[in-house]
């Protein structure tokens, strides 16, 4: 296993706070499968079905599993990668199922492909319930076009070994208990202002593009509205 490897300038400073500043009651109470079909319109993903014009975009799939049978009031869990020791890019590093958008293919059908190929989770196991707000890798400043899907059921999941060392199923609620979020600012007099999210696994650490957009995502069930797609 390779423990992700975050270039953290000296001059960073970590800021300990909830995820979204507040305290969180009952996470698990509001981080549930319904809070995130109400918080998505009905014409969310209607972005999706058009082709990426920026070359080298990638997109990715955010999927949320009920943790039990209550339907909509049962707390989400969503599915994460440990990308495969042997890759060259990013190497061992925490991400959603998602990869390079091909020439002509469409954002949203890049994001079902890319899941089914690295996890085997079929596109038809899955309801789109909408975009959030394009990321940038600190690394590769090409748009990432993330895509938040309800999983019909509890699928079977299975890691590609050709792209992925294992799959994650992460209770949303963990992820904003105590001690397991923390920002730090990595930017110097003159620099432009840098915000970066943290979300501690233990034995793993999310960071980068992927926390940034699991705590946009975070903020959104709690908020009950996500923001819309920006950057395009």
């Amino acid at each position: 296993m390779i423990r992700q490897a975050v270039p953290r300038p000296q001059w960073a400073r970590r800021i300990d706070h909830p995820v979204n500043g507040l305290e969180v009651a009952d996470p698990a109470l509001q981080l549930t499968i319904g809070a995130a079909r109400s918080a998505f319109g009905p014409l969310a993903v209607a972005s999706g079905d058009q082709a990426e014009p920026v070359p080298g975009a990638a997109a990715v799939l955010i999927t949320l599993v009920a943790g039990d049978d209550r339907g909509s009031d049962s707390a989400a869990s969503v599915v994460l990668i440990r990308r495969a020791a042997h890759l060259r890019a990013n190497p061992g590093e925490i991400a959603f199922p998602g990869g390079r958008i091909e020439p002509g293919e469409a954002p949203l059908a890049a994001a079902l492909r890319e899941a089914e190929e690295e996890v085997a989770l079929p596109r038809d196991a899955v309801d789109v319930l909408g975009e959030l707000a394009s990321a940038r890798q600190l690394r590769r400043p090409v748009p990432i076009l993330p895509f938040v899907a309800a999983a019909r059921g509890r699928p079977a999941l299975e890691a590609n070994p050709s792209e992925v060392d294992c799959v994650l199923v992460i209770p949303l609620a963990e992820l904003v208990a105590p001690g397991r979020y923390w920002q730090e600012r990595w930017d110097r007099a003159g620099d432009p202002a840098l915000t970066m999210h943290f979300f501690d696994l233990g034995e793993d650490v999310i960071w980068g593009a992927t926390a940034h957009m699991l705590h946009g995502l975070v903020l959104g069930l709690l908020g009950r509205c996500v923001s819309p797609p920006v950057g395009r």
